[in-house]
This record gives structure tokens, C-alpha cells and sequence, in this order.
């Protein structure tokens, strides 16, 4: 039971990895979520918590799918983290 974590961009740079594989935090009366889970990196030791809790806005996909603080995150999901792209 577990689920992977990708960075982009800012994050991967900043963290110093580009994924991480954490134990699956779920319980089957409680889903784990994705404010569970950058609550849980925001603990870790290094720059999460500074890089997670930066002003700018942080995007979340979960198996490939954009989602927000509340998705829950199933187990063997993969969760991929990342600031919005601006282009010209």
C-alpha cells in the first residue's frame, strides 16, 4: 500500500528529487487527501515545507486528473505536484 509522488518544475528542483514513494495514509472511514498529503511532505525534513507552503499557488493531479485540496488519494495512486506554467 502505497502511492508515488511526482514534482515538476520548481518543486523537483527545490526538493532535490523528482518522486518520492510514501506509504498509503488512507483509512476505510477517513480518505486520505491531498491536504493530507502535503501536510504529511510539509513534515519532512529538507525544503518541503518551505517549497509546498510558497505563496504561489500549487497545482495537484492525481492519477492524471487535476484535483484540489479535498481529492481523496486512493491507494497506488500517483500524485503529481506543480506550479502553474505561464508561457508567451
Amino acid at each position: 500500500m502505497s502511492i508515488r509522488v511526482l514534482y515538476f518544475g520548481e518543486l523537483r528542483e527545490h526538493i532535490g528529487t523528482h518522486q518520492d514513494e510514501l506509504p498509503w495514509l488512507g483509512q476505510a472511514h477517513q480518505p486520505f487527501t491531498v491536504q493530507d498529503l502535503i501536510t504529511t511532505l510539509s513534515a519532512r525534513a529538507g525544503n518541503y515545507a518551505q517549497v509546498l507552503k510558497s505563496d504561489s499557488p500549487l497545482k495537484v493531479a492525481v492519477n492524471q486528473d487535476m484535483a484540489n485540496l479535498t481529492t481523496p488519494i486512493p491507494d497506488h495512486a500517483e500524485v503529481a505536484l506543480f506550479r502553474p506554467v505561464t508561457g508567451g
